[in-house]
């Protein structure tokens, strides 16, 4: 799965709408589901007419822009989920990746790929006024029965707040769930480190970023160089995903998430947002904070300030890197270690489990559109229609039906041999394509197929959590006294030792958490755009600094230097005015 900023607008609705949670992502990671042989669960349409012309003659390529890097769909184009697409609707699916700066000049150009995937309270103005996309009303009846019956609430939402005050339908994001899992698999998002060096030194807790720092120095004092001779840092980062790197990581020990601004943070289920980068307890300059001592400590890669995520990735792949923020930002490590148990793994710290989310919009930085300059519009409203089926969500988190999963006594099972399959991890699951990118499946994993009352990922009940752990997760389960990795999670959140994304929504009735889960977010007019956009600038040009300070009295004259710096750039002033824009949306939707 892929979850990159989904870890940041992962926690889009809920904090915008004094809700929790997007950025990330896990992915985390996160709903409707399912599928059975002819469409268990979902209305046949579209699918049932995409079988009929999806011959291999016909085949078309959709290529789908993802703001993102370091993807792994075009690399597993033979995967039998890639397949199963092809062979159900006759189109081949190909991402076409892109940083904020390229996509910016792609918008520009106007000449864009078929399907576009972004932030949609960040650019529904500029795609719909620049007529780059088309509405997707007309296309409805006829393609997308499965959107309507399953995902109605979001449309009819889209047509309200992500139309640019057209009243059409524009956008869909992917991964909709309006509850919670009863399970938790295994977390993607937190401190991930090399777990056989991890236990090696105790395993000590991680209660605050300065523990994390003290467990990776005493890894780096062991473990000086990789097995094969490589240098070992004990920190490092990639600076193509703008603050991301600066923003995401404290969330585990802040319990601070963004918006729809990167330039705002409120406690995760509150409303109150502060500036990110002149309140001094924020994410922000959490992290600066941490990247310094970091520094000098000697743990920071001295790539970290000008690394591109792709660089990032192959050290992680080497083994070059002891903690990450996210399983799916180590690289091929785990693939290609699978067999003898070495890998990373996320561990529990700090204040938080990023253990998934309710998301009844779905993951908004993520929202699906077509393209004005699609030659083939009505196929890439299928492909829509399909991930928000049961048969495609199912088919994408699970394989296909009769191979990798069969009806037993009415119900869905993994085959023992797809349980096999993902319990020996590596290389061959992966080639799968089973769940390789969530950002790409409708409907969330813990949402129920009510033709079957089960959840449409198989993967996600406790037998199969347990049944599938790999050989490192087992291990890590095991050191706790668990059988699943999200076990050892879920043991310290019914302690109350971990908060969730979800915690605050304890004791609300279904209603009221998708009232307060519906509240729509905060869109930035195209000056405010600018502003945020120079200020992020601004922001990384002084983070550098800062974290290259060499003692405790340089760092707070960078620091006073870059506060004022942002003061002057206006940035309590973009706090209040966003405030207030929250406030305003909050009561308009009755809270």
């Amino acid at each position: 799965m892929r979850q990159k900023r989904t870890l940041q607008l992962l926690l889009a609705s809920l904090m915008t709408a004094s809700l929790a949670l997007s950025a990330c992502s896990n992915g985390n990671n996160s709903g409707g589901n399912a599928a059975s042989p002819s469409p268990a669960g979902g209305t046949n349409s579209a699918g049932a007419e995409a079988t009929d012309s999806g011959s291999a003659k016909e085949q078309v390529t959709l290529r789908v822009l993802i703001m993102e890097t370091g993807s792994k769909w075009n690399t597993h184009q033979d995967s039998v989920v890639a397949k199963a697409i092809a062979d159900k609707l006759g189109v081949k699916i190909e991402y076409v990746e892109a940083d904020e700066n390229k996509f910016n000049v792609l918008l520009a150009g106007g000449d864009l790929p078929d399907i576009v995937r972004t932030d949609v309270n960040k650019f529904q103005k500029q795609l719909i006024e620049g007529e780059l996309i088309v509405p997707l009303d007309d296309m409805l009846a006829e393609h997308g029965k499965d959107i309507s019956a399953n995902v109605g609430t979001v449309v009819e939402y889209s047509k309200k707040n992500w139309s640019n005050g057209t009243g059409k339908l524009y956008f869909l994001p992917p991964q909709v769930q309006s509850k919670p899992g009863t399970s938790i698999a295994p977390i993607t998002i937190g401190p991930t480190i090399r777990w056989d060096w991890y236990k090696e030194i105790g395993a000590p807790a991680i209660n605050t970023m300065d523990d994390l720092l003290d467990v990776v120095e005493q890894i780096v004092q062991k473990h000086p160089q990789t097995e094969d001779g490589k240098k070992v840092y004990g920190v490092s980062m990639w600076q193509d995903w703008g603050l991301w790197p600066y923003l995401i990581p404290p969330i585990i020990f802040n319990k601070l998430s963004g918006s729809t601004s990167d330039l705002t943070a409120a406690p995760v289920g509150g409303s109150e947002f502060m500036s990110t980068l002149t309140d001094e307890s924020s994410n922000f300059w959490t992290a600066m904070d941490f990247y310094n001592k970091a520094n000098r400590r000697g743990l920071l890669d001295p790539d970290s300030l000008t690394m591109k995520n792709n660089d990032y990735m192959a050290k992680a792949t080497a083994g070059q890197i002891v903690v990450g923020p996210a399983t799916w930002a180590m690289g091929d490590f785990n693939a290609q270690h699978a067999a003898d148990g070495k890998g990373y793994i996320v561990v529990p710290a700090g204040k938080l489990a990023w253990t998934g989310a309710v998301n009844p919009l779905g993951w908004q930085d993520k929202a699906y559109s077509i393209s004005r300059s699609s030659k083939n519009p009505e196929k890439a409203m299928e492909f829509l229609n399909y991930i928000f089926s049961y048969e495609g969500a199912r088919t994408m988190y699970n394989g296909v039906e009769g191979t990798h999963w069969s009806m037993v006594d009415g119900k869905p099972a993994l085959s023992d041999e797809t349980l096999a399959l993902k319990a020996a991890g590596g290389a061959p699951y992966e080639a799968t394509g089973l769940s390789l990118d969530r950002n790409i499946i409708g409907l969330g994993g813990d949402m129920i197929n009510p033709n079957d009352q089960m959840p449409v990922d198989l993967f996600t009940s406790e037998e199969a959590l347990a049944k599938a752990a790999t050989p490192l997760e087992k291990d890590f389960a095991q050191h706790f006294g668990a059988s699943y990795s999200g076990e050892v999670f879920k043991k310290l959140i019914d302690e109350g030792k971990l908060d969730t994304f979800t915690t605050w929504m304890n004791g609300m009735s279904d209603e009221e958490i998708i009232k307060r889960n519906t509240v729509p977010g905060v869109t930035l007019t195209d000056a405010l755009k600018k502003q945020e956009a120079e200020l992020k600038e601004l922001a990384a040009r002084e983070a550098a600094k800062i974290i290259l300070s060499k003692d405790d009295k340089t760092f707070e004259a960078n620091k006073q230097a870059a506060l004022k710096a942002f003061q002057k750039g206006g940035a309590d002033e973009f706090t209040a005015w966003y405030n207030g824009e929250v406030k305003k949306l909050r009561t308009e939707h009755g809270l």
